[in-house]
């Protein structure tokens, strides 16, 4: 071990990052024990430095995964795996650190602990079971990040159950916020997306079925019919996401006319634009201007299409939704608001839309997003909402035994009533728990809501939800520099969005999950850090 701080400089609630050989180590101090981790979060290996601690949480401040200090373990998502630990003593004041950490906590090292797998000695019978080809313990329907969490949550606690995991996609679950940023951009590529490759769920007792469909699935009789057979189950997780609105306009099946949701949507696009390709983007939503920002960094000429006025007006504000414009604008995206496409034209292909206002826009491809439906019309014995969303208690379970609900489809009950949320944070956290619960446990889902969005390079993280707010108060101007802005309705504080701010929005994060916000006059310049380390 080699001593690399003093204890009289991290009060009890601090942090301090310090080089420690090849690492780079998080000493926290939680109630007077003294901690350390690997500073590397297991979503995408960004440095914990100004991570939020409370007690022994400690939330990302890029996109907020929580990790307990004490043992490294993943709390909440993104991310699947947890984070490495440093066995940690303290000596005459002088705190040392071993030289070499713990591993990270994963479903691989809990393999090896509960199987002997990787220590030498052949598997026991707590392995996972032989996969059969009729019948299932667990049957996972969709192939997203809810799915993966929901093999991680079901491993936890159940080793031995057969698992089928079934996805009409021809990959397994992958990280899908890359596909209208890095995959359209082409920073990364279709091999690069997915977080596990088959080998992984192969290892760990799931049954891929990848480029299958689930055309019915009886929760009543608890079959599930695919195209050559029919599956049975004991359990099952409806976690099939949602699709994109369809555009329903003459002309709207021409050639080169495309919606963008998945990794074969986004290496269709991306090898359509180079440089000079005109592209009209119909749609104002984050997908829609993250595939704005995307292409016109490959050069496309990119013209942005939406009824609303001012972009995200409902959801961020009036000032807000002009300070994404402009950033876009700086980036030369031409933007066409308050109207809407009545026509596409062409032979064949797309060459031109009409919109309602009388205007021509010439273009070479069209990106639709408008917008996306909850995947629920496969199924049977178990009604949907006026959405198409699913209503579930709060441990995620449906009101037909044996059914549970994660991600886009899912209406859980929120801290202020119902919601559906089309989050990767919440549908992965969800998948988490859901398959916790399948799998004996009894956990309720209380994760706050989080999302973040890249808009021309500028991140935009929100965390918490408001459906409806009748105030804004702003800490910082946008445009001029970071800010927060606070969402209230009715004096209740229920959603913050953060730019430039990520340490004081993961703090913000941690207080409202506590319950210890200031009062709403002290917003305004109020010291995050301190509320943390004081408490």
């Amino acid at each position: 071990m080699t001593q690399v701080f003093q204890l009289s400089n991290l009060p009890t609630g601090h942090t301090h990052q310090l080089d420690h050989g090849e690492f780079k180590v998080l000493l926290t101090n939680v109630g007077g024990e003294v901690y350390a981790v690997e500073s590397k979060c297991s979503h995408y290996a960004l440095p914990l430095e100004n991570a939020a601690l409370c007690e022994h949480r400690l939330r990302c401040p890029f996109h907020h995964a929580c990790f307990d200090v004490r043992t490294g373990a993943q709390l909440e998502a993104p991310g699947l795996d947890g984070i490495a630990t440093f066995k940690v003593e303290v000596r005459d004041g002088d705190i040392f650190v071993a030289d070499q950490p713990n591993p990270a906590p994963s479903l691989d090292t809990a393999s090896r602990q509960s199987t002997g797998l990787g220590s030498g000695q052949p598997a026991t019978a707590t392995a996972p079971a032989e996969k059969t080809t009729e019948h299932f313990t667990y049957a996972i329907v969709g192939g997203g990040i809810a799915a993966a969490n929901a093999v991680y949550g079901i491993r936890e606690h159940d080793r031995e159950g057969s698992i089928v995991m079934i996805t009409s996609e021809d990959l397994p679950p992958y990280d899908r916020t890359k596909v209208s940023k890095a995959l359209l951009s082409g920073d990364a590529n279709v091999p690069d997306l997915p977080l596990h490759g088959e080998a992984f769920y192969e290892k760990h007792g799931v049954t891929l079925l990848e480029k299958t469909t689930a055309e019915t699935v009886n929760v009543h009789d608890k079959t599930i019919k695919i195209a050559d057979r029919t599956i049975s189950y004991d359990k099952v997780l409806l976690a099939t996401g949602a699709k994109p609105r369809k555009l329903d306009i003459p002309g709207a099946k021409l050639g080169n006319t495309y919606t963008i949701r998945d990794a074969r949507d986004g290496r269709r696009i991306r090898e359509q634009v180079k440089k000079g390709t005109r592209v009209v983007v119909i749609g104002g939503s984050f997908i829609g201007l993250e595939t704005a920002m995307s292409l016109g960094k490959k050069g496309g000429k990119i013209t942005v299409i939406s009824p609303e006025e001012v972009l995200f007006e409902k959801v961020f504000g009036e000032q807000v939704g002009k300070y994404v414009q402009a950033l876009h604008e700086e980036k030369g995206v031409t933007f066409e608001l308050g109207t809407k496409a009545t026509e596409l034209q062409g032979k064949g292909s797309v060459n031109a839309v009409i919109l309602d206002n009388g205007k021509r826009i010439k273009t070479d491809i069209v990106v639709v997003g408008i917008g996306v439906i909850p995947a629920t019309s496969y199924l049977e014995g178990l009604a949907s909402n006026d959405d198409g969303g699913i209503s579930v208690d709060n441990h995620l379970a449906a009101n037909t035994g044996g059914a549970w609900v994660a991600g886009d489809i899912a209406q859980y009950p929120g801290r202020n009533g119902a919601v559906r949320i089309e989050h990767w944070k919440v549908a992965a956290q969800q998948g988490r728990v859901a398959g916790r619960n399948m799998a004996g446990h009894a956990e309720p889902y209380t994760a706050l809501p989080f999302f973040w969005s890249n808009q021309q390079g500028t991140n935009f993280r929100y965390v918490g939800h408001a459906e409806k707010f009748d105030e804004i108060i702003f800490d910082g101007t946008p445009g001029e520099g970071p800010f927060l802005a606070y969402y209230l309705n009715g004096g209740e504080l229920l959603a913050v969005l953060g730019v430039k701010r990520d340490a004081d929005l993961a703090i913000i994060g941690e207080a409202m999950e506590a319950g210890s916000l200031p009062p709403n006059d002290q917003l305004v310049g109020f010291t995050w850090p301190e509320l943390l380390t004081t408490a």
